[in-house]
């Protein structure tokens, strides 16, 4: 048990993914911090069912690996990922092989992982304890007092009635998931408006290897470098208001979810196992014959409706954090979770640090949680929400994919890998180009609707996208790991968002052709940031200026675009 009045610098609340990495970053960054953390779960996390949440991308990879001392875990005792791969549909979906495919032919030159999520958290909390962290189970948490000189948090250990302790703490993290308590405690609460939901399942006795599926054909097969990395890939089966992920866990399970927009696919659709399997029957009748075959290994359900949400303040002056579920969530699409727990860990080590070694932090918090909310609203209204319409339409989601991950890659991440999320000098630097981008980057996602709401033509059957085709996406991904000085960073930083600004330039040409009027004459200059398929809108927004770009000239700054736009592929084909 807990001594009375325990004094900490460091009061984590939750001892999960957020918790625990942040409480390993910690101490890997100032080792003297004393850290307490109360984790209400006892004992070891149980393997495959336990948490979704499993697969990561480039930021959180990093973070886990690098940020936290992780590697050698992950490269042992989880599985590689062959990066996303996205299935549009194709008919029925009764014939994989048929759909249009977005995905590399091998792994990708930057390891990502999946985790299986107990396995992991276990490992977090041995480290930890290893580290000198105060990590106590079994603990929960009854009552949070804030103040200006210090925090306390009651806790309870041994279940109701058992034995309570004040501990105090300099700073106060919740990392408590969706338990909300400092979330609710200071009213904090903000609803977004984009409600989807889900629900998942964990299948036990082996990996389920979605090429069986297609396996009779040749060409299908030969498209990989090796038969199997289509399995390590986060695979995502798409149709109109829904994606399906299925992604492999080391201990032999694999996570299978199911997330919808109810305006095409109401909760009580997918909310119970049988529902959710009778729905898998209509939508993705391969996937549900397979599980079908192994509905005695099927190890949870589990269901969340509604998942996103928002939060008026994560990071405060007043010395106390939100980290992980506890602040906000988007969606899993992409899988950005744990790249919000790195995020937002980044700040908020920085915070602590630099408050405990005895600098003013009340700029900087202010500073964090305005960059970090704005990134998270702004994110939220641009990528994801009311675009689930467009999941079933290749050729407009193929496209969003590419411009999406240019992004990705080109500056969230490369900011992440060279530790300058908390370089203010740099920052600045960045900023018009970021401006630039973010006057740019609404009209884009606005034009993939758009494009969309004009109407859809049929898919078109079997095509391969493939990433690494396209030098602009790929380079970018490949130079995570490259040497940069902070002048090249700026620099590349830059070319970034003039390559966005050639891809809006075509991406408007090819989504134009859907007008009935077609799209201007390609000998026109466009202006990038006034792209749109509002024809009667074209003169008044300026989008045509001697200082924009023809197609031609956008075409030669995005080579290789067009490996990424189906109607190209159709043709080549």
């Amino acid at each position: 048990m807990l001594g009375a009045g325990a004094r900490y610098d460091v009061a984590i609340l939750g001892g999960g993914l957020a918790g625990l990495t942040l409480a390993l970053q910690l101490k890997r960054q100032r080792p003297e911090t004393t850290i307490f953390v109360a984790e209400k779960r006892v004992g070891p996390a149980p393997e495959a069912a336990f948490k979704v949440g499993e697969s990561t991308v480039e930021v959180a990879a990093d973070y886990f690996a690098r940020v936290c001392g992780l590697r050698e875990h992950m490269e042992r005792d989880e599985l590689p990922k062959a990066g996303l791969r996205f299935f549009f549909p194709a008919g029925d979906n009764s014939d994989i092989t048929q759909r249009v495919e977005w995905g590399d032919t091998t792994f990708a030159p930057v390891p990502t992982y999946q985790l299986d999520r107990g396995r992991f958290e276990n490992e977090l909390a041995r480290r930890s304890l290893e580290a000198g962290v105060d990590l106590v189970q079994g603990a929960f948490v009854e009552e949070i007092e804030l103040g200006d000189d210090g925090h306390a948090a009651t806790i309870v250990q041994g279940g109701p009635g058992g034995e309570r302790t004040r501990i105090e703490a300099r700073w106060l993290v919740d990392a408590a998931g969706r338990s909300f308590l400092l979330k609710r405690k200071l009213g904090l609460e903000q609803p977004v408006a984009h409600s989807i939901n889900s629900s998942w399942l964990r299948v036990g006795g082996g990996l389920m290897d979605l090429e069986e599926w297609g396996a009779d054909n040749e060409a299908w097969m030969g498209r990989m470098e090796r038969p199997g990395i289509r399995k390590h890939s986060t695979n995502h089966l798409t149709g109109e208001g829904y994606w399906v992920w299925l992604i492999p866990l080391a201990s032999g399970s694999h996570s299978i979810g199911i997330v919808a927009d109810p305006r095409f696919h109401p909760f009580e659709r997918i909310s119970t196992l049988d529902a959710a399997l009778e729905w898998l029957r209509e939508y993705e009748p391969q996937l549900a014959q397979a599980l079908e075959r192994r509905r005695g290994d099927v190890q949870d359900f589990l269901k969340i409706e509604s998942f996103s949400h928002g939060c008026e303040r994560v990071f405060s002056p007043e010395r106390w954090c939100l980290t992980g579920e506890s602040g906000v969530f988007i969606d899993p699409l992409y899988s950005p979770g744990s790249d919000y727990i790195a995020f937002a860990n980044t700040y908020t080590g920085d915070l602590i640090t630099r408050d405990l070694d005895g600098e003013n932090i009340t700029e900087r918090a202010e500073r964090y949680n305005f960059i970090f909310l704005l990134t998270f609203n702004t994110l939220l209204t641009n990528v994801w929400q009311d675009h689930y319409a467009l999941y079933g339409d290749a050729e407009v989601f193929s496209a969003k994919l590419a411009w999406d991950y240019v992004g990705y890659w080109g500056i969230q991440s490369l900011r992440a890998y060279n530790d300058k999320l908390c370089d203010d000098e740099f920052g600045l630097a960045i900023q018009p180009e970021l401006l630039r981008l973010g006057a740019l980057s609404p009209r884009v996602e606005q034009l993939f609707r758009d494009w969309h709401a004009l109407g859809q033509p049929p898919n078109p059957i079997g095509l391969h996208a493939v990433p690494s085709a396209f030098p602009g996406l790929w380079d970018r991904l490949k130079e995570l790991h490259a040497d940069f000085d902070e002048e090249a960073l700026r620099s590349r930083i830059r070319a970034t968002v003039d390559l966005h600004e050639a891809m809006a330039v075509v991406l408007f040409h090819k989504a134009a052709k859907r007008l009935p009027g077609g799209p201007p004459d390609p000998s026109r200059r466009i202006i990038a940031g006034a792209v749109s398929l509002q024809p009667e809108r074209w003169e008044e927004d300026g989008l045509f200026d001697d200082s924009g770009l023809t197609l031609a000239e956008a075409s030669e700054r995005a080579e290789g675009l067009e490996s990424m736009l189906l109607d190209e592929l159709a043709r080549r084909a």
